[in-house]
């Protein structure tokens, strides 16, 4: 039996649905984008071309959520073989998201992230089992701040053969990295196998920024799956209380997704959020708070009430270092996610509120998420498990150790750690003593120097690059 969690009862989730359905219809959502607004304006919506505000109307929601769910959401990998359903029985975990810093080993300081470290991540994330969808550890900060994301890209396309998930900054890098796209995966229909995902997300309180409505625009028209995750921060661009978070956060992206829709029916969203608290003593976004993870749980109650699949960042910190708190934010935090039954979980890697990635923190995050999957699986009790026969057999006094049925049971009862502490004292000092920051580095290096990724042709690779070189070419013009 799955474990799931609920801190919102059915009525709860209507009243929710209805103040949103009050707010899109009587307040609207800000459109800074024309192409935007005539397209609202020509579905029915009641649109001011002067501020660009839309009020939309009821009907036209419930038609986009229904055309957005009409079938289930496949995520592939590059070959277009292997893929993962989102249909609310299990949570994916993504690599990421989007750091400036990386922690340097040496040091312990951190650094600005540069091209080498992202295709570093993406290779690590390509051989951790956990981790299922490669995104963007980090924006290069050594490479020209225009085309940073289209250098990530490059090198992550070059290091993973697994789904990945990007957050273009504007219409014209989602241009160029659906070109590399299709490139990577060798073949120009992504939409009925997409091979990425596209982030877009909506600025708080009420406003799609140009750039972000523009993005959504142009992922929904190349038909690739669309991740709409808004980020309200309670008592700024939110109400401070939980409910109106989620009210905020709901208004937002149904609006996102009736674009999408406009744009092209039957366009996959994914319903994202990373909501957060403000801390007033320091004026900080906590986004590690138990606030915070009761919102994820109520997130993920909502978005599936619509029939959408659904996403939360985690597992999450506000720690700066490796360290006790940062240990238990992430696990608590990462246990609210996987007890809602989200379907993608977005951070892994991260602390410092996600400002500051690390290759250990990546492995000891995949080490997290790997326990989560199994306390959310459950247990099952029946003939097999039972053993009744088995324990008339062993008898009074006996040992199982030897039996098949302990074989045999043994990998799918029993979770198995990868750098997990579980051995004696004296053996643990015999092998170094080493904790788990240290046992994460080795095991982050190993993979460094002996996983080799399914490569792209050489004739590919030189083809990615020259894209980059070209979107660089044409910003200087």
């Amino acid at each position: 039996m799955e474990l799931r969690a609920k801190v919102l009862s059915l009525d709860e989730i209507v009243e929710i649905d209805k103040a949103t359905v009050q707010v899109l219809s009587e307040v609207g959502v800000s459109m800074a984008s024309e192409k935007a607004c005539q397209l609202l304006d020509a579905a029915g919506a009641q649109v001011d071309h002067k501020t660009g505000i839309a009020k939309i109307p009821e009907d036209v929601v419930r038609r986009s959520i229904s055309s957005s769910v009409r079938t289930p959401l496949d995520l592939y990998d590059r070959s277009g073989e292997s893929f993962m359903r989102l249909e609310g029985k299990r949570t994916y975990n993504v690599s990421g998201f989007d750091a400036t810093y990386t922690l340097d080993s040496d040091t312990g300081g951190r650094r600005p992230s540069t091209k080498r470290d992202v295709g570093q991540f993406a290779k690590i994330a390509d051989a951790l089992p956990n981790i299922h969808v490669v995104g963007t550890e980090a924006i290069p900060q050594d490479v020209p701040a225009r085309s940073a994301e289209l250098h990530a890209v490059e090198v992550i396309l070059n290091n993973t053969s697994k789904h990945c998930h990007f957050s273009p900054s504007d219409a014209e890098v989602a241009q160029a990295v659906f070109r590399m796209a299709r490139l990577a995966c060798r073949r120009d229909d992504v939409t009925s196998k997409p091979p990425i995902t596209s982030m877009a997300s909506p600025t708080s309180p009420l406003r799609w920024e140009k750039s972000a409505i523009e993005t959504l625009m142009e992922t929904a028209a190349a038909g690739i799956p669309l991740h709409i995750i808004s980020q309200p921060i309670a008592g700024i661009t939110a109400p401070i209380t939980l409910a109106g978070v989620l009210l905020l956060q709901n208004v937002e992206t149904l609006a996102g997704l009736v674009v999408a829709q406009l744009v092209r029916s039957g366009t996959h969203v994914i319903y994202g959020y990373v909501p957060t608290v403000l801390d007033m003593r320091e004026a900080n976004a906590a986004i590690a708070s138990p606030e915070g993870a009761i919102m994820r749980i109520a997130s993920a109650q909502v978005a599936k009430h619509y029939g959408l699949p659904c996403l939360s960042a985690g597992p999450d910190t506000d720690a700066h270092v490796h360290d006790e708190q940062t240990a238990w934010e992430k696990a608590m935090t990462g246990f609210a996610i996987y007890l809602s039954g989200a379907d993608l979980l977005l951070n892994p890697g991260m602390f410092s509120s996600g400002m500051i990635v690390s290759f250990e923190q990546l492995v000891i995050d995949n080490e997290i998420l790997g326990y989560l999957e199994r306390v959310v699986r459950g247990m099952r009790a029946n003939k097999e498990t039972l053993a009744v026969d088995l324990v008339r057999k062993v008898g009074h006094g006996g040992q199982f150790l030897k039996e098949l049925h302990t074989l045999r049971q043994l990998k799918s009862e029993h979770w198995i750690p990868s750098i997990t502490c579980r051995t004696s004292f004296g053996r643990w000092i015999n092998k170094g003593g080493h904790n788990i920051v240290q046992s994460a580095r080795e095991k982050a290096l190993r993979i460094l120097r002996e996983h080799h990724p399914r490569q792209l042709p050489e004739s590919a690779r030189e083809k990615l690059a020259r894209i980059v070189r070209e979107f660089e070419a044409g910003s200087k013009a």
